[in-house]
């Protein structure tokens, strides 16, 4: 069977303009600090413009009828076997009949599972055109079409041009979801992490921003869940915004992700609020909400690849590590920020905080460079024979390249703040400055990696 192509992620361009702005409003960095900056940056250049194959994790293994059969007598069901568990619902499988009509009866059966089954009413002879819009168990909508014939091939190409626009995801959709995602990380870190941060490193600090956060999180899974509807049903935004549309949607896993993920959000709102507004907490208190922010954060990992790689049993608690790591850099940064003018009051804090991030940006690495073994193997070609391969190298070129840098944050800039206090406001925004612009670049590669589909 042929693998759909996919096509550029819009975040490419996103990564590239926040570049520009990032970089024009930088401090002037040290030259040592350029240098690597620049080596990692082209090294991340090129890895990412080298040429691609395409690939699927949840891929077609094979059809029922194969991809351009012929068979003399008409089939009254069309099966699909993937290489992962998918998810259909009515309307999922569309089979085309040599005059263009719909001849696909009913729901798909089983609803979920690696091989599905679509009854049909085929009563002509000539080309049928089959396309399918499925959910897999990694999130990802799984779309392509195919042809069969039944006795001698039609003259036209009616049933396989309506297969083809069938299967076809709306660019504009696609845009959009990547963006909400994008969105819908970053809150998530900047509220986790700025939890985490209050409740772990600086106890006397008054987290701002972290409702906001939670909220802006919260409008994102709503507007992934519409858009994701749209995408699995192949119409535009107002049919998903229906009742059915989303109720169809409401066990895919994605959808059942969304579903648990909104509600620890929901959760971490009280305590977000309490330790805004609320009296002074001691330690037990603190690490009580601290479980609930790591808690939300380690709930990014419910749906994406770690749900669909072996050993799931120790992929996907890395893979919470790693996010839970990837929030107390992220947003500790965005704290670290905000109490910046108060930078003097809070050197004991800032001094904490480099030393869990340098911990943070190594677990990253480590963690990130499991990810890669538990998913491509140790032949070096994955690397770059793939768009996933290649985001994955460029993710961990940064990582490494980041470690040399949170080293010496920790070790110059936070005895530099200690040594001059009237200038700790502006050597803090350096530091910060300094890893915020990797860590946006890491986050947008991320999201970029969430949505592309692993190697077959």
């Amino acid at each position: 069977m042929r693998r759909k192509v996919e096509s550029g992620n819009p975040l490419r361009t996103c990564v590239n303009a926040f570049g520009r702005v990032a970089v024009a409003g930088m401090p002037r960095p040290s030259s040592i600090a350029r240098r690597a900056s620049l080596l990692f940056g082209t090294l991340v250049a090129l890895v990412l413009l080298l040429p691609a194959s395409a690939g699927a994790h949840a891929h077609l293994l094979f059809s029922s009828p194969a991809d351009g059969a012929v068979v003399e007598v008409a089939p009254d069901e069309v099966q699909l076997e993937f290489g992962a568990q998918v998810t259909a619902t009515v309307g999922s499988i569309q089979v085309f009949a040599p005059d263009g009509s719909r001849v696909d009866e009913g729901a798909p059966s089983p609803a979920k599972g690696t091989r599905v089954g679509q009854p049909i009413t085929a009563t002509e002879d000539g080309t049928y055109g089959v396309a399918y819009r499925l959910s897999s168990e990694d999130g990802h909508v799984l779309t392509d079409s195919f042809t069969f014939v039944v006795g001698e091939a039609s003259g036209g190409s009616a049933a396989a041009d309506d297969a083809r626009d069938a299967a076809k995801v709306d660019p504009t959709l696609d845009t959009a979801f990547s963006v909400a995602r994008f969105v819908e990380l970053l809150a998530l870190l900047l509220a986790a992490g700025g939890g985490l941060f209050a409740c772990l490193i600086a106890p006397t600090w008054r987290p701002r921003w972290l409702a906001t956060a939670l909220v802006v999180l919260l409008v994102a899974y709503a507007s992934g869940y519409v858009l994701n509807a749209a995408m699995v049903r192949g119409t535009g935004l107002g049919d998903a915004l229906g009742l059915d549309a989303l109720r169809d949607v409401a066990d895919t896993p994605f959808a059942l992700s969304l579903q648990i993920r909104a509600i620890i959000a929901l959760v971490a709102l009280a305590p977000a609020l309490l330790l805004r507004f609320g009296p002074p907490l001691g330690a037990p208190a603190r690490w009580s909400l601290a479980l609930i922010f790591a808690g939300l954060a380690a709930s990014m990992s419910l749906t994406g690849h770690a749900v669909t790689t072996d050993p799931i049993e120790l992929r996907l608690p890395l893979d919470m590590v790693h996010v839970i790591a990837a929030a107390l850099w992220m947003g500790g940064l965005l704290q670290l920020a905000l109490l910046a003018p108060r930078a003097v009051e809070h050197v004991a804090d800032v001094r904490r905080f480099s030393r869990i991030a340098f911990g943070a940006v190594a677990v990253l690495f480590l963690t990130g460079a499991y990810a890669t073994w538990a998913e491509l193997g140790l032949e070096p070609k994955q690397l770059i024979d793939s768009d996933y391969g290649r985001l994955i190298a460029a993710k961990l070129f940064l990582f490494a390249g980041t470690i040399p840098l949170a080293w010496n944050n920790m070790t110059t800039y936070v005895p530099r703040i200690e040594r001059r206090p009237d200038d700790a406001p502006l050597l803090l925004r350096q530091y910060i400055w300094r890893e915020a612009f990797l860590l946006v670049v890491v986050l947008a590669l991320t999201v970029w990696l969430i949505a592309t589909p692993q190697p077959g």
